[in-house]
């Protein structure tokens, strides 16, 4: 004898104790992923902090090694886990050693912050719902750019968002903006440039035209097009020349910063367009 369910019969049935057990199997799952990612978080701030204790002792470039190899593992293990304000601070973490070519006492205080930073949240609530993200990382420490006062970047507190694969062109528009007192952060990819852009509110965003699956065409128009980030100025870095075909179909209040001796010009240009001071 064949029974023959309805639709909401079968969906009654599935959100019944199977459904219960399904949900509880979930979250258990979830949680102990959390909880592993934790213990192992712990393992690696602590190994940080070694090298940074370490390195306080004796300058040996093999200590920022370790870390920058600490840094990047602590993220990769992150991108598994519901712990958004870790992510956001272990980014920036593997931002600044990225560029840091030294440990002398200012990365290495500046480093701690950010361990000491991480350390807090993995004994709180790591998920830290209500916290506003753009504020939490505007707090956190700037990266030094050598000869520029890093002073600077904490008196006029602009944050830019560098969407940029190619890092030597990244540290030029770093500098650039430094010596403009702004801070900045670097992310390599599209995909992560939109969370980033979501979460912490970037004053303005420079995209490389030539970025990876999504040109920075598309992502100045996806940008564009969510209500978090549409009203964020944005500005696209690119070797064409602005009446070039593959950027008519950027969003009309995109700025273009075009590379080489133009490249000075047209960034003030956009800043000053953007009302960025």
């Amino acid at each position: 004898m064949s029974t023959n369910f309805t639709y909401q019969e079968k969906t009654n049935r599935f959100t019944g104790k199977a459904g219960n057990s399904m949900n509880k199997n979930v979250v258990d799952l979830d949680d102990q992923m959390l909880a592993d990612f934790r213990d192992e978080a712990h393992d690696i701030i602590n190994s940080i902090d070694v090298h940074l204790q370490n390195a306080r002792g004796k300058a040996d470039p093999i200590h920022l090694t370790a870390i920058q190899r600490e840094v990047f593992n602590l993220r990769y293990k992150g991108k598994s886990v519901a712990a958004p304000l870790i992510n956001l601070t272990s980014h920036r973490l593997a931002d600044y050693v990225t560029t840091c070519k030294e440990l002398n006492e200012g990365a290495i205080e500046d480093i701690q912050a950010f361990v000491d930073k991480i350390q807090t949240l993995l004994d709180g609530d790591m998920t830290a719902g209500g916290t506003d993200t753009a504020e939490f990382v505007r707090e956190l420490p700037s990266k030094r750019t050598p000869d520029i006062d890093p002073n600077w970047l904490k008196q006029t507190n602009v944050e830019a968002l560098l969407v940029i694969p190619q890092r030597s062109m990244a540290v030029i528009v770093e500098r650039e903006l430094a010596a403009c007192g702004y801070r900045s952060s670097v992310t390599q990819t599209s995909f992560e440039a939109i969370e980033l852009a979501v979460r912490t509110r970037p004053d303005f965003i420079i995209v490389a035209k030539t970025i990876d699956e999504l040109s920075g065409v598309d992502l100045a128009n996806a940008l564009q097009a969510m209500p978090k980030t549409r009203n964020i100025p944005t500005a696209v870095l690119t070797s064409d020349a602005p009446n070039h075909p593959s950027l008519q179909d950027l969003p009309c209040r995109t700025a273009i910063i075009r590379k080489g001796n133009s490249f000075g010009e047209d960034l003030a240009e956009a800043l000053a367009r953007f009302n960025i001071t």
